[in-house]
């Protein structure tokens, strides 16, 4: 895993701005390459309309999905994107978060498809859309997806399809020695989980977690500010060994960076009564 971990914080940079704009230059018939995403020809990619799929290494990819979200009448709509991961045991596909919602679905089979992988099981770190808005697809057709009681009785609220599977305590294994989540406590949201892929020794933090270059805590509308800080502190604690990370949105990079950051950010809020 080593040696794709060197190339993955170049290779990944899949920012909105790089994506938008190698979007309309291709509208115009060029071609372009963005400053943080070096060409990997050895390293697998597939795009649609509304997802993009890239490999992280031969047992994880990464799935791009976006969102346009508009504030105010008076401002034009931002893009934002999300990360969602497949993860694969020989033919066998696991998906960890669902991309924004259930119209993203269908390109995500069909790549499973053309991949001639079974997706075995889809788990979720917390309720909100960006991780589980296409929980409602993958139960129509009768795919099995996990969640934690927390988030269950969190989507029921939220009048939102739930998982069809849900457990309780604060780990959980999806695949035996190879997914495993950890609930170490409120942070965005009061259900926010974190993956540790073991094997690769990869850390997907969901929306817990923020990207190195932003210095902001986002959308904190059903967020835990005083407790926030305290969670990534335990994650911290819980995995020394991890030696790349992905948050919820935007970038991946190597080591313990974007805990480090996640923590710096999250300080300033936090309490310690």
């Amino acid at each position: 895993m080593s040696k794709y971990l060197s190339s993955l914080a170049s290779t990944y940079a899949f920012s909105v701005a790089s994506f938008v704009a190698s979007l309309f230059i291709s509208l115009l018939g060029g071609s372009s390459i963005s400053a943080h995403e070096l060409p990997k020809p050895n390293l697998e990619e597939w795009a649609s309309e509304v997802i993009k799929i890239k490999e992280v290494s031969p047992t994880l990819y990464l799935v791009k999905s976006y969102k346009e979200v508009k504030f105010s009448e008076d401002k034009p709509a931002m893009t934002f994107d999300s990360n969602s991961f497949i993860y694969l045991d020989k033919q066998d596909a696991y998906l960890i978060d669902t991309p924004w919602s259930e119209s993203d679905m269908p390109d995500l089979m069909r790549w499973l498809k053309m991949k001639k992988l079974q997706l075995k099981g889809t788990i979720v770190t917390h309720y909100h859309d960006d991780r589980a808005g296409g929980l409602g697809y993958l139960d129509k057709y009768g795919f099995a997806t996990y969640a934690s009681d927390m988030t269950n009785e969190l989507l029921v609220l939220d009048n939102k399809a739930i998982a069809n599977h849900s457990f309780s305590g604060d780990k959980f294994e999806l695949l035996k020695g190879q997914i495993e989540t950890f609930y170490p406590g409120s942070g965005h949201s009061m259900d926010n989980l974190v993956v540790w892929l073991p094997e690769d020794r990869v850390l997907i933090g969901g929306c817990l977690l923020k990207d190195n270059e932003v210095n902001h805590l986002g959308w904190t509308g059903d967020a835990d500010l005083a407790n926030w800080y305290h969670s990534i502190s335990k994650v911290k604690a819980e995995f020394p060994k991890v030696e790349f990370i992905f948050p919820g949105h935007g970038e991946g990079a190597k080591g313990q960076s974007i805990l480090d950051h996640s923590l710096s950010v999250t300080k300033e809020v936090a309490s310690f009564e």
